[in-house]
């Protein structure tokens, strides 16, 4: 079978082509000369006679040009510190008119364009030494917020111009002269345990009130470090979070015992032998059945304190000091039955299960205990976040 073309396609192409040829005309006539621009540097490069496109396309231009060299001029003419940058943007948006009309060869024979070339290379060199000397004044300032500000106009003094001078040196100078130590110290233990027992637990406690402080930090000039890093790489840490786990004790687990005695008396009723005369009556007798439902509950708990501190480790002076509890429990209960099974009732039998567990470790019970104040922690420290 021949597939026929599609009639209303044919019907709506000179609807597409009459709008296609008129959105240059209508940006021109809404104001917007550059894409007015773009819009007729398109048509012409497809249709080189389109009339409309030949007579819009100059004066679109013209009024381009006329706009972005007065904002340039009005930029420039100010005290501005970021002039020369808001002047490089409106020569940069003439550039690229430039760029598209030099490749159309129809648009060149009603507009010639101006080549922004120089003027933008003399603005991105201008505003490439005027962030550059802009951070060196703030780095002179000698604190941490004016380095992080110098860090920032570097880097965009390199983005203008790559290689800028020593920007690269300076922007690394910047950032570690802004950069804030956040130095969490290994966890210090006082306990009546071997110790031994004790520190893995401690280390996944400090591991884990890094990850959470890590995880909150959006500022890249705030490190978080562990205690051993700060001191392999001999940094001075600007503020310490200092934990230590004071008086930590663990029961000895209470075991409590139950028991409930079941006893069922059922009748059983034994027909009697119909072939024996006189008639016999039927016999009843009782059964008894026992049993016994063991009840188990196996508890530990634990006590003790989480002292935590934020330092300052400019004067070594507190700026925060938590006492939290090392507060955790474990239990375990399970119930089984001796005797004859016929004696449990449907409730009965759902009471039944469960096995005896060992108790945990010294070292699980830690991990338990201080689990629930990393939170806390976390949140005494980003207090002062802000001031890092």
């Amino acid at each position: 079978m021949i597939n026929k073309p599609n009639c209303r396609w044919w019907l709506i192409a000179p609807l597409i082509f009459a709008l296609s040829c008129k959105s240059g005309e209508k940006l021109y006539n809404k104001g917007r000369y550059d894409e007015a621009v773009i819009a007729f540097v398109k048509k012409l490069r497809k249709t080189p006679t389109h009339q409309t496109s030949l007579t819009l396309l100059p004066q679109a231009y013209a009024q381009s040009v006329q706009l972005h060299e007065k904002n340039a001029s009005a930029a420039l003419g100010t005290t501005a510190n970021l002039k020369f940058e808001a002047a490089l943007r409106e020569y940069q948006v003439l550039q690229n008119l430039y760029n598209n009309i030099e490749a159309c060869p129809a648009c060149l024979t009603v507009v010639t364009p101006k080549d922004y070339r120089n003027a933008i290379s003399a603005s991105r060199d201008t505003a490439a030494a005027t962030r550059y000397d802009h951070g060196m004044a703030l780095l002179r300032n000698g604190d941490r917020f004016s380095a992080r500000k110098a860090y920032s106009n570097f880097q965009a003094a390199l983005s203008l111009v790559p290689d800028y001078k020593n920007a690269k040196e300076m922007m690394e100078q910047a950032y570690q002269m802004g950069m804030a130590v956040v130095e969490v110290r290994d966890v210090a233990l006082v306990s009546q345990y071997d110790q031994r027992a004790l520190e893995p637990g401690a280390a996944i406690f400090r591991d884990n009130v890094l990850n959470n402080l890590r995880a909150k930090n959006n500022n890249s000039f705030v490190q978080i470090l562990p205690e051993s890093e700060v001191v392999k790489n001999k940094l001075h840490a600007d503020y310490v979070v200092d934990i230590r786990v004071e008086d930590f004790l663990v029961s000895k687990p209470n075991i409590q015992k139950n028991y409930r005695e079941l006893v069922k008396t059922v009748e059983i009723i034994e027909p009697a032998d119909t072939t024996k005369r006189p008639r016999q009556a039927d016999k009843v007798r009782k059964e008894t059945y026992k049993g016994v439902l063991y009840f188990n509950t196996v508890s530990v708990v634990t006590g003790g304190n989480i002292v935590c501190y934020l330092i300052d480790g400019a004067n070594d002076d507190d700026m925060e000091k938590i006492v939290l509890p090392a507060d955790a429990g474990w239990s375990n209960s399970f119930c089984y039955f001796k005797g004859d099974e016929r004696v449990l009732t449907p409730e009965d039998r759902k009471l039944i299960g469960g096995q005896d567990l060992p108790s945990p470790t010294v070292g699980e019970l830690f991990q338990a205990a201080v689990g629930r104040s990393y939170g806390e922690i976390t949140n005494i420290v980003m207090k002062h976040y802000a001031s890092f």
